[in-house]
């Protein structure tokens, strides 16, 4: 024990050193020592994560000094490495597994970083209040199974966000008043399954978000209360089995809201209480059988959803004799 207090001091110390090539050697220490010292795992995994919440801003784009520009450059790069270090534990190949710890990344700022074909299995996954400012940040193929995962209060501007393929089950993932403007958002081919994973009052101002191909088995995905105001918004070829897609209480306005070719096999399509006003919901070539599809007390206000090229089988998918005999003007219907 006493060995591993004095190497885990020693890491510590590189950390605060003013010379990156010092405060890269701490974090291999403490990297090590996390792997050597399963007892104080969580604690070194702690200060790696520490480190990547301290105040770290680019320099002014009216030419900073050359003496900055170096310095953030070498934060950056330490930034990264910790982000590469603790994605290398997580991955199946990893010697050490850091699986089912904590990892807490509340208000870090990032502007890049590879956490592809990690997976966070338990535990808890705090983005709180991050920023994604720029740069790539890739969750490609990440599994998150069983962990609770917080992006609350996160902000997403002009970065590029990569989920394309993960996978969310058994926990849930939070974005509740998440703000995305600017950017690209990319959850194409992820599965959300076994849990509800909340979008709710989340903020999509101009950010191109694409969910394409997403599938949801048994689980939730709830933008109640989410505000949709321009750029567009991808779910083409969604596949809701069995789940809930609720749009209760969104306002959508100048969005366009892409469901071309969507299936949804029983399970329940909510826009209860939703505004529309402005921009289109394009549910082209989709397919309901069985779902659930409600609009009750929806306000249409120069917004319209559009169902005319669907295919419905059962009771039009659950719209009820109301909507279907006399759909309010917006609401457009296929024939018959």
């Amino acid at each position: 024990m006493r060995v591993f207090n004095r190497r885990f001091a020693r890491a510590t110390r590189r950390l605060e050193h003013a010379e990156t090539a010092v405060r890269l050697a701490g974090v291999y220490a403490l990297a090590g020592l996390a792997d050597d010292w399963q007892d104080g795992r969580q604690t070194c995994i702690d200060e790696l994560c520490a480190y990547l919440r301290t105040p770290y801003e680019p320099p002014s784009e009216a030419g900073p000094p050359a003496a900055e520009q170096l310095a953030f450059g070498g934060s950056r790069e330490v930034h990264h490495t910790v982000i590469s270090i603790i994605t290398a534990h997580l991955r199946d190949n990893a010697r050490v597994s850091w699986r089912g710890h904590d990892f807490n990344f509340t208000g870090a700022r990032f502007d890049g970083g590879d956490f592809s074909g990690a997976e966070f299995s338990g535990g808890i996954v705090d983005f709180r209040d991050a920023v994604f400012s720029g740069g790539i940040v890739d969750f490609t193929g990440t599994a998150f199974s069983g962990a609770t995962v917080d992006f609350t209060g996160a902000r997403f501007a002009g970065a590029s966000i990569d989920f394309t393929g993960a996978t969310f089950s058994d926990g849930p993932i939070h974005f509740v008043s998440a703000e995305f403007s600017g950017g690209t958002v990319r959850f194409g081919d992820a599965t959300f399954s076994g849990a509800t994973h909340y979008f709710i009052t989340a903020v999509f101002s101009g950010a191109s978000i694409d969910f394409t191909g997403v599938t949801c088995s048994g689980g939730a995905l709830d933008f109640a209360g989410a505000e949709f105001s321009g750029g567009a918004v991808h779910f083409t070829g969604v596949a809701l089995s069995g789940g809930i897609v609720g749009f209760s209480g969104a306002e959508f306005s100048g969005t366009t809201a892409h469901f071309n070719d969507a299936t949804f096999s029983g399970g329940t399509l909510d826009f209860t209480d939703a505004t529309l006003s402005g921009g289109t919901l394009h549910f082209t070539d989709a397919e309901f059988s069985g779902t659930t599809i409600v609009f009750t007390g929806a306000k249409f206000s120069g917004g319209t959803v559009d169902f005319s090229d669907a295919t419905f089988s059962g009771r039009r998918g659950g719209l009820g004799k109301d909507l279907a005999t006399d759909p309010p003007a917006g609401l457009l219907l296929p024939p018959g």
